[in-house]
């Protein structure tokens, strides 16, 4: 009886460390689930510098609904080109200034292109709430060779110690972030970051930013050019932000 009671002890501790090594929370009953937001409908784009930095060159453009490469049967499809362009693709879902932990799921692949040509490859989520703007950065900066996350207050990336130099092409890399927002102290926090199953403990800090913008809460990705000018894709799949 005494050895089955510690077997099973044993057991139930090694379940509760594998549910929780990624360091990643297990949502609450009542969290809010926006499941395959690459499918929704209002997506918005830009290539500007005021709206995504860089050079404002070359050609950009989304397509939804993409059967090939896809996991659900319907990936997004965005393409940027142009000498140090950047280009921004935005889905916002509406105001939840109730919510303060931000869970962040998606899987995505770039093609043969990227090695080559791309900047940086950039993942944000953001809320804006009373007119300030929790902007939750974050990039694979191939260029520097590492994880970024966003200052939005001073306006400028700050290099982790987390590696990154770009993804190896046609195959599907899996991305999860965790983050909270603190809206009394208008800051917003980098918790942890899962690539690909490896979990990064982050434990960033910064203070959001008031631009007089309405309440909104959304996701973001944006594809940057190097010098060459080249054209790349990225395609993103079953995308889920689940909020509390």
């Amino acid at each position: 009886m005494k050895q089955s009671l510690l077997l099973a002890l044993c057991l139930s501790a090694s379940f509760a460390a594998a549910q929780t090594w990624t360091g990643l929370p297990t949502p609450p009953p009542f969290a809010l689930v926006f499941n395959q937001i690459e499918q929704l409908p209002g997506w918005g784009s830009c290539n500007s510098p005021s709206c995504a930095g860089g050079s404002g060159l070359g050609t950009y453009w989304m397509a939804q609904n993409q059967s090939q490469p896809s996991l659900s049967g319907a990936s997004t499809e965005i393409y940027n080109s142009g000498v140090g362009a950047n280009a921004l693709f935005y889905m916002k879902l509406g105001a939840h200034d109730n919510i303060s932990n931000l869970l962040w799921d998606f899987y995505f692949q770039v093609d043969n292109n990227a090695l080559s040509a791309a900047q940086a490859l950039e993942f944000d989520s953001f809320q804006f709430i009373n007119g300030y703007n929790y902007m939750i950065g974050s990039q694979c900066n191939v260029a520097n060779g590492t994880w970024d996350t966003w200052d939005e207050l001073h306006g400028h990336w700050i290099h982790t110690t987390i590696a990154c130099r770009g993804f190896t092409p046609n195959t599907w890399h899996h991305i999860q972030w965790y983050v909270t927002t603190n809206h009394s102290a208008q800051t917003y926090h980098y918790v942890t970051l899962v690539v690909d199953g490896v979990p990064h403990p982050i434990n960033q800090t910064y203070s959001a930013k008031d631009l007089n913008w309405g309440d909104n809460l959304g996701v973001q990705y944006q594809l940057d050019v190097n010098a060459t000018g080249e054209g790349y894709h990225e395609w993103f799949d079953e995308v889920q932000l689940t909020v509390w």
